[in-house]
C-alpha cells in the first residue's frame, strides 16, 4: 500500500519502522470482509535521538530538528510522530481511517507520560495547514522522501494540556462563519470541498457525503449527487474556454476523471514530468474553485 501511494522509498521506509517499532501501526480491516484497506503508524521517540533514525528517514529528522530550534526535548521526554496514513482508496483525505487514527493519536497523548511533542506528517502540505489550522503548527519543513515532499505539522504538549487541544480542535473543524456573500461556508472550506469532492469522484457514498453537498449552489438540484457531479464535470470542461485553463483543464481530467490510479500514473498518462503536471494541476484547481464560487456567490446567471 505504501509503495502505491507513496513511493518505493516510503516502503523502505515503512519496513525500517515495522522492524524497529511494530507495536506502532494500525492495521484497518472491512468489518463486512475482513480484508485490509489501510494502516497507520504513530511513532514514539524518546530522546536523545537514535542517529540511524535520523539518517534513514528524512520526516522524523526534520521533527527532531524542530524541536531541537524551538524548545528541545528534555530527558526522560519523547516525541510523538503520527508517520504514516496510507489509505489507497481514499489517500491522505478525510476518511473513517483518519478520524479513527486521529483518536486514537488523541487517547495516547492524553496517557503519555513525557510526551514532549506530538507532530503529523501529510504530502498535501498546502491543503492540510488550513485543515489543521488552530489546531497544529505548520512547522514550515518540507521533508522529501523518494519523490513526494511532506507537510510536518506540531504541538507541544508541554504547553497546552490534551484537553484545552482537544476543545481547540473541535472549534477550529467546525465550519468557519461566513465572512461573504450568501454562502454558507468560507471560501477556505468551499475550495477545500472542491478538492475533496474531485479525490471522491469514483466513489459515490463518498462523493455524497461530502461537504460540498451542503454548499449553496447544490441547494436548488433535484438529484444533487448527480447533478453537482455534472456541474463539476462542465465547469472543468469550460475552462479550455480561457488559454490558461487549457493544461489546467487536461490535467485535472486526467488526474481524476480518466481512472488513473494516481497522479504520477495521470502525468504519464499525458506524457509530462511529475512536477510539471503538479503545476498545471495547482492552476486547474485554483481556476475550478473561481469558478464554483463565483456560481456559490452569484448563482448560474452571474458565475463567471
Amino acid at each position: 500500500m505504501a509503495a502505491e501511494t507513496e513511493g518505493a522509498a516510503s516502503a523502505e521506509l515503512v519496513r525500517y519502522w515495522a522492524q524497529r517499532q511494530p507495536q506502532a501501526f494500525s492495521v484497518y480491516r472491512l468489518v463486512s470482509t475482513g480484508r485490509i484497506v489501510a494502516f497507520t503508524a504513530r511513532l514514539a521517540l524518546p530522546t536523545p535521538p537514535d542517529p540511524e533514525d535520523l539518517a534513514t528517514d528524512p520526516v522524523v529528522a526534520a521533527a527532531w530538528e524542530y524541536a531541537d530550534a524551538t524548545a528541545p526535548v528534555s530527558p526522560g521526554e519523547h516525541i510523538g510522530v503520527s508517520r504514516f496514513s496510507v489509505y489507497p482508496e481514499r489517500y491522505q483525505v478525510p476518511s473513517r481511517v483518519i478520524d479513527l487514527s486521529s483518536s486514537r493519536a488523541q487517547a495516547e497523548s492524553a496517557r503519555a507520560r513525557g510526551r514532549a511533542y506530538g507532530f503529523a506528517a501529510w504530502r498535501d502540505a498546502e491543503t492540510w495547514a488550513e485543515r489543521v489550522k488552530g489546531s497544529l503548527v505548520d512547522t514550515g519543513a518540507r521533508p522529501r522522501v523518494g519523490e513526494h515532499t511532506y507537510g510536518l505539522f506540531a504541538v507541544d504538549w508541554r504547553r497546552e494540556p490534551v484537553e484545552n487541544w482537544l476543545r481547540r480542535f473541535i472549534s477550529a473543524t467546525t465550519e468557519a462563519p461566513v465572512r461573504s456573500g450568501p454562502s454558507p461556508v468560507s471560501r477556505a472550506a468551499f475550495d477545500q470541498a472542491v478538492r475533496e469532492a474531485l479525490t471522491h469522484w469514483r466513489d459515490a457514498g463518498a462523493f455524497a457525503a461530502g461537504a460540498l453537498m451542503r454548499a449553496r449552489l447544490a441547494a436548488d438540484f433535484g438529484d444533487p449527487v448527480e447533478e453537482l457531479r455534472a456541474l463539476l464535470r462542465e465547469t472543468v470542461d469550460d475552462l479550455a474556454r480561457d488559454p490558461r485553463g487549457v493544461r489546467g483543464r487536461e490535467a485535472l481530467t486526467a488526474g481524476y476523471f480518466s481512472g488513473a490510479p494516481t497522479q504520477e500514473a495521470a502525468a504519464r498518462r499525458l506524457g509530462l514530468p511529475y512536477g510539471t503536471y503538479r503545476r498545471h494541476l495547482r492552476q486547474g484547481l485554483d481556476l475550478l474553485c473561481e469558478a464554483l464560487w463565483q456560481r456559490e456567490l452569484h448563482g448560474p446567471a452571474e458565475a463567471s
